[in-house]
């Protein structure tokens, strides 16, 4: 069983470092990385290529994540490892292969949250929402969704498998550090 998790992870992290806004910029005969903020993820590809390439992204992007989770519990692992599996979606987005520069997570986190969660993923956008209103930035609006989906998963009985997914929005809001302060200035 052993050799079977790690395999099962590790192919998480390496699904987790293949960037959809890369792939969509080559079509453009862009590399993200090079333009812009220079993140290989949904806002930064909103930037570059429009409305098209934000939502193709992002809908890549969260699919890594769904898959990471729907995989583990097709192979038969536990939950929480089903659950690390997102994590490790997350992990490899943000710290890909061979040292590339990594995104933020934001979008492979929503996914993995929602294929572990259905339920408490409805905390999680209702948290996000909340804080939205009064604050207007998404990147100040992430820890009211991140608070809302943990309390939610607590509710739902799903804290005790889910705590890899903590980990994982942990990363998307380090990830975030500049954002957060120049939200500030």
């Amino acid at each position: 069983m052993f050799m079977k998790t790690a395999a099962y992870l590790a192919v998480c992290w390496v699904a987790g470092t293949l960037f959809a806004a890369v792939a969509w910029g080559k079509m453009k005969n862009m590399d993200p990385r090079q333009s812009g903020s220079g993140n290989p993820g949904a806002r930064n590809a909103g930037r570059l290529y429009g409305r098209a390439g934000f939502a193709s992204v992002f809908i890549l992007d969260a699919l890594k994540g769904v898959g990471a989770v729907l995989a583990g519990r097709l192979i038969g692992m536990p939950e929480v490892i089903a659950a690390a599996g997102g994590l490790m979606a997350v992990a490899g987005h943000a710290f890909p292969l061979f040292g590339r520069k990594g995104g933020k997570g934001v979008s492979t986190f929503i996914g993995a949250a929602l294929a572990f969660s259905p339920a408490a993923f409805i905390g999680f956008a209702a948290g996000a929402a909340a804080a939205w209103l009064p604050l207007r930035n998404a990147v100040l609006a992430m820890p009211g969704g991140f608070a809302a989906w943990t309390l939610a998963l607590l509710f739902a009985g799903r804290l005790e498998a889910g705590w890899p997914l903590l980990l994982a929005a942990s990363i998307v809001l380090i990830r975030h550090r500049p954002d957060f302060k120049d939200a500030f200035n």
